[in-house]
């Protein structure tokens, strides 16, 4: 299946793609134990990698081996803090789903994973941006990467409202999907909204940390979504 911009692409560890299309196939009519526990990890796993891959990697892109930056060391911590909230909530909701109740999530999921295209040769999962924030892509990232830009904050907000949009086919749809009763429901929302307040806080700490000279980098691995 096709998906034209704007998008979000990543790609993921190679093996969640492979499992992911031999769950998809095998839980179309039921759903086992061992299935249902898989689909839970590797949706835990796919979120957690996208994690790694857009910010993990940057931030240690940026940090000085010899000489690390205190605030980016406290902004991996936070990163580590989110991806460890992930995998038990999203193992401790499973809890209070029947079985088939997955395999519209495992659909989902499913849905996002292409095995090639926008300039890629290797499986990625991919999602759709709205034109507006896809237009605003288009008009920051360059700045960063040429070096026009004077400062991060720009760039932040950018990246707070990619995370916001993220947020809905990555966590709100697969929590929908597997309608919850009501304290559950309640609870994942909570989750959700804490994961995204932190995602805020860190970066809006971090913005003015960032130098001038760190902006290109940055704007080139924006740019590589």
């Amino acid at each position: 299946m096709s998906i034209s911009p704007p998008i979000f692409a990543c790609t993921l560890q190679q093996r969640i793609p492979v499992e992911l299309e031999a769950l998809y196939h095998t839980t179309r009519s039921k759903v086992t134990d061992a299935d249902k526990k898989l689909g839970v990890e590797l949706l835990a796993e796919a979120y957690c990698d996208v994690i790694d891959i857009c910010f993990v990697r940057l931030l240690n892109d940026l940090n000085n081996s010899e000489n690390p930056s205190k605030e980016l060391l406290e902004a991996h911590s936070v990163l580590e803090d989110i991806k460890e909230k992930t995998r038990h909530y999203v193992r401790w909701s499973a809890a209070f789903i029947s079985n088939d109740r997955l395999s519209p999530v495992i659909a989902h999921l499913y849905s996002m994973i292409h095995k090639q295209g926008v300039g890629r040769d290797e499986p990625f999962m991919a999602f759709n941006l709205s034109p507006a924030l896809g237009a605003e892509i288009a008009r920051v990232v360059p700045t960063l990467k040429n070096g026009n830009a004077q400062n991060f904050d720009e760039g932040i907000e950018l990246i707070i409202k990619v995370i916001e949009e993220s947020m809905i086919p990555l966590s709100i749809e697969p929590k929908n999907l597997m309608k919850f009763n009501f304290i559950v429901n309640k609870t994942l929302d909570g989750i959700i909204a804490l994961v995204n307040t932190l995602f805020k806080r860190m970066l809006r700490k971090l913005a003015p940390k960032l130098s001038v000279e760190m902006l290109p980098k940055v704007g080139t691995h924006l740019e590589t979504f």
